[in-house]
């Protein structure tokens, strides 16, 4: 997911990024410099949806003389009742704290590409909304021309591959910290931007992408496929705030191998939400309260007390920001730029002290 402005709006076709002649064959994309972690395992099944339910009880046949009273049969339910009543007495509702969460699991193997998955060869096949960013397509994946695959919403998303390349690169993974940051968690995966720059940089032991839609997140898959790190991606289809609250609050809901990579001390949260909401570029100071689906106090409460990296328009309030600090804490904010022009604004907000101890 991420923001209609991520991508430089002044780059034409002909300055396209591209490092091969027309009618030449291209470049295969590098090999992973990744290590595979000690504590790779094959990923679980498919992800069940979250739902609360209430078991059914079925009432048992009552047995005993029937004096002063009548049978009264409710679906093959045998009960007593007084002749002056013709209630049932029925069994009491659950207890809320019966009612089970089913447990969330990665996605097993990969999700089978779509209608939705397209990938276009030439601008004339792309909708007319959607042509100024198939002319920058290689600067949004530079091997697009191997099979990448997007839907039409994931190209207003994606961060474009130099920004995500080198905010991966800039992240501290807090290798050498008490505690160690070994797992980074991109919380709006989309179609692969972000987290295959985060694999491609080498810097966690675990990466691990989550996004909602399914043909979407198909398109990720094949995506890190064709970048060479699929395999050190853990995939998982579900909503980002029900895997926060699991984490947090359920972690028994989770599949012990996300519990084995993912807990609260060691992970980082990188969250590079839709901006929707009223039109940001003409703001000169983004009110980060009017995003949609999701606004800052949302997010920062749904990561918090984790470590976690928020992309936002690069017009946003840093007055807003600023109350996102961790009492005696500082945020980082920096702004990431493309071809001279600021594309989006990044805020580093520090883990809650007591999580740092």
């Amino acid at each position: 997911m991420g923001n209609e402005q991520s991508v430089p709006e002044d780059i034409s076709e002909s300055e396209s990024p591209a490092r091969w002649k027309e009618g030449s064959t291209p470049p295969r994309p590098p090999r992973s410099p990744i290590k595979r972690a000690a504590s790779s395992r094959p990923l679980g099944t498919i992800i069940q949806p979250h739902s609360s339910r209430v078991s059914k009880r079925t009432s048992k046949k009552r047995k005993g003389d029937k004096k002063n009273g009548r049978e009264l049969m409710l679906d093959e339910k045998q009960i007593d009742v007084p002749e002056t009543s013709i209630e049932p007495v029925l069994e009491p509702e659950q207890e809320p704290e019966q009612i089970k969460m089913s447990i969330m699991k990665p996605v097993d193997g990969k999700l089978p590409l779509t209608d939705e998955c397209l990938h276009y060869d030439d601008v004339l096949e792309v909708p007319s909304n959607l042509q100024k960013y198939f002319h920058q397509r290689y600067s949004i994946f530079n091997f697009y021309d191997h099979d990448i695959r997007l839907t039409n919403d994931a190209w207003f998303g994606v961060t474009p591959e130099p920004l995500a390349s080198r905010l991966a690169s800039d992240l501290p993974s807090h290798l050498y910290s008490t505690p160690r940051r070994t797992t980074i968690v991109d919380l709006f995966g989309g179609a692969g931007g972000n987290t295959i720059a985060f694999a491609l940089s080498g810097k966690w032991d675990h990466v691990i992408s989550i996004e909602r839609d399914a043909s979407t997140l198909a398109c990720a898959q094949h995506n890190a496929e064709v970048y060479g790190v699929a395999e050190y991606i853990t995939f998982i289809h579900g909503d980002c705030l029900d895997f926060l609250d699991r984490l947090k609050n359920h972690p028994e809901t989770l599949d012990p191998s996300l519990r084995e990579k993912c807990s609260i001390d060691d992970t980082v949260l990188f969250a590079s939400p839709p901006w929707g909401g009223v039109d940001y570029k003409e703001q000169e100071v983004f009110d980060l309260s009017t995003m949609e689906p999701y606004n800052l106090e949302v997010l920062h409460q749904a990561c918090s007390p984790m470590e976690h990296v928020l992309y936002l328009p690069r017009t946003s309030d840093l007055r807003q920001i600023a109350k996102l600090a961790p009492e005696g804490e500082q945020i980082e904010v920096v702004q990431y730029c493309m071809e001279g022009a600021s594309k989006a604004m990044v805020a580093l907000i520090p883990a809650a002290a007591s999580q740092t101890t």
